[in-house]
């Protein structure tokens, strides 16, 4: 709130200043019809301004995740430019601010150019009105609440029309020069967050990767949720931990620009060595700043290796991988086959820690883990000859990476595995009635059940798709399988009741079902997860419906497909809320936001095919190429930003 108070209360009383001093000599000068074309001026400007404010918030919500951050970044650094010049302009000449106005007004009423005067208002609540807006965005944008930011915009603006209201009836004397004196230094404040936040966008953009090692933790003073955290993330841009890059950005402009807006102003030439002695002091103050920047980095700066897997017809590449314990991310290429398409990591016992589908040609696509030492399998299903990679993870742990460090990933851990388990629960439990219902020859009852006890097994999918023998069994169709004597599970079921319209047949797969789906309830419930993980499944669940249950292909049959939808989304987003403390106290609030607000469109689109019948939704067949087109957008534009979870929330 207070970055903007003090942003719109600075421009909008230059603002009002000018506007009253072109008031009152139009007025004194009985020049009423030029004052009537100053108020039209002053209005048409701040309808301009705010449109330019909300086309640019517009733009902003309308772009690709990546893009959003290059824009973002671009526009931080020209607020921050704007207000340094602002900054300098008024310790110039702030003390004679008003006189120089009058000045200019009395030469504009002498040459008889009333209209320059109106001119004059105009262009300045235009020319201040964009800088605000400017301002603003930038400020909004690293603020963590939208009402109290617009809040404190409209407060400074209702307060500096008051100002200036007040200094053109002669009821107020300020002291120009001492009041943009003080509000200069929080500004400068201000102006050293948006730099901070500038080169956070710029990593996140993809334009600057150096630096990013982790300056120093500030854990015990922005603690999240604390009025101390919100007042030194929302005025100083002071994030919990900031990396190398944003804490030297932070210094090197705030130590400055501090030390030139109090120093005293001496015009006698005997005065002069204070300069130099200043520019000493900042010379100094930010070496002092980089060594200890520097020393954190060397200390604390983790860089995550990356190991690039290709895939050919072959299978994988290359054959042998070896590899420091840590975080690790996979990137997986597709070097042009249609053939193999998925990489899976799995543990010596064969669980799945992670995976990515449907790298189709032409695009890649990757996860993070934190491995432990270890020997591990990097599967590639369908591969000709190197189905099948090896990974040596070498080195020691001191701490176990299912166990992290961070209470709050250890919470968001801890929860998830409960979630899974209620669902799995649910799972078994509406597996036996379902299969009860087929025992009986109940065609409606187990065409009733199907998608609502589906739901369970796709919000915890992932889970389930670790242990990629039950998933085959439990959730394969008909092309996944070499011979259709081998297909077993929920799908050969639907085909029965919905193809053959009976359940005769059915019994026999339902107790295999059931059977399969206790022995997932066993296994879960030995599982350890990590939160990279939480992350990774979160993209897998929505990859699943973008590339697969998109086409209506999974519930080709009973096209119940919408409730499937809604299981994967609930899903993901229990996995990404458990993550999101951890993300705003590491300083990604603002993706935390976005994540969230795309994830409330897509549940908005999918609400709007509810309906009353078993599985609660529509048929998926009477969509149409429209709306699975709109669908297919917006789940991709809430992937996008997703993705970048896991690497943020490993240590």
């Amino acid at each position: 709130m207070m970055p903007t108070f003090v942003i719109a209360l600075r421009e909008g009383l230059e603002a009002s200043l000018i506007v009253g001093v072109v008031a009152a000599f139009l007025r004194q000068q009985d020049r009423r019809d030029a004052l009537r074309w100053t108020w039209v001026g002053v209005v048409l400007a701040v309808i301009l301004c705010t449109g330019v404010a909300v086309g640019l918030q517009l733009l902003d919500r309308g772009l690709p995740q990546r893009e959003q951050e290059q824009l973002e970044t671009v526009v931080a650094a020209a607020a921050v430019a704007m207000v340094s010049f602002m900054i300098v302009w008024m310790r110039r000449h702030a003390g004679g601010l008003s006189s120089m106005l009058r000045e200019r007004a009395q030469t504009a009423l002498a040459s008889g150019s009333a209209w320059a005067l109106v001119a004059m208002a105009f262009f300045a609540v235009l020319r201040e009105g964009i800088e605000t807006a400017v301002f603003l965005l930038a400020a909004f944008q690293v603020s963590g609440g939208a009402l109290s930011a617009g809040g404190g915009a409209l407060l400074g603006i209702v307060l500096a029309v008051l100002l200036g209201w007040a200094i053109y009836r002669g009821g107020v004397h300020l002291d120009l020069a001492r009041f943009f004196r003080v509000t200069g230094v929080v500004l400068v404040l201000v102006a050293a967050g948006l730099v901070s936040s500038a080169l956070h966008t710029a990593h996140e953009a993809g334009w600057l990767n150096d630096l990013q090692g982790q300056a120093v933790n500030l854990d015990w003073l922005v603690r999240p949720g604390s009025v101390a955290s919100s007042l030194i993330t929302g005025v100083f841009g002071l994030q919990a931990r900031p990396t190398v890059g944003e804490a030297l950005g932070w210094l090197v402009y705030a130590v400055p620009m501090v030390a030139y807006v109090l120093w005293p102003k001496r015009s006698r030439p005997r005065r002069r060595w204070a300069w130099g002695f200043a520019s000493l002091f900042v010379v100094a103050c930010l070496g002092v700043a980089a060594g200890v920047a520097s020393a954190f980095a060397a200390a604390g700066e983790t860089k995550p290796r990356s190991i690039t897997i290709s895939l050919s017809d072959e299978g994988c590449s290359p054959a042998a991988v070896q590899a420091p314990a840590g975080k690790l991310t996979f990137v997986v290429v597709n070097s042009g086959t249609a053939r193999v398409t998925e990489l899976e990591l799995k543990d010596g016992k064969g669980v799945i820690l992670g995976e990515r589908e449907n790298v189709v040609p032409g695009i890649s696509d990757s996860f993070t883990l934190e491995l432990e030492p270890g020997r591990y399998t990097l599967a590639c299903p369908n591969g000709k000859s190197r189905a099948e990679a090896s990974l040596v993870v070498t080195g020691a742990r001191t701490n176990p990476v299912t166990a992290p460090s961070d209470p709050l990933l250890a919470r968001a851990a801890a929860a998830y595995s409960a979630y899974v388990r209620r669902e799995t629960d649910a799972l078994l439990a509406g597996t036996e009635r379902f299969v009860a219902s087929l025992r009986r020859g109940d065609l409606a009852g187990a065409k009733a059940l199907y998608a609502v006890v589906r739901r369970h097994y796709e919000a915890i999918e992932p889970v389930a798709e670790s242990f990629g023998d039950l998933d085959a069994a439990i959730d394969a169709r008909v092309n996944d399988v070499v011979s259709p004597d081998e297909w077993t599970g929920f799908h050969r079921v639907e085909q029965i009741l919905w193809v053959k319209r009976t359940t005769a047949g059915a019994e026999r797969y339902g107790a295999v079902l059931l059977a399969d789906v206790r022995t997932l309830q066993r296994r879960v419930r030995t599982l350890r997860l990590q939160p990279t993980q939480l992350a990774n499944g979160s993209v897998e669940l929505l990859n699943e419906v973008a590339n697969g249950k998109i086409t209506g292909e999974e519930e080709r049959y009973s096209h119940t497909d919408l409730s499937d939808f809604q299981g994967n989304l609930s899903g993901a987003r229990k996995a990404f809320d458990l993550l999101s403390p951890a993300l705003a106290k590491r300083g990604y609030r603002k993706l935390a936001t976005t994540i969230a607000a795309r994830f409330a469109a897509v549940q908005r689109r999918l609400d709007r095919y509810r309906r009353a019948t078993p599985s609660g939704f529509a048929s998926y067949a009477a969509l149409s190429d429209s709306d699975r087109r709109l669908f297919a957008q917006e789940i991709d534009a809430l992937a996008e930003p997703l993705s970048t979870v896991a690497a943020k929330v490993s240590r």
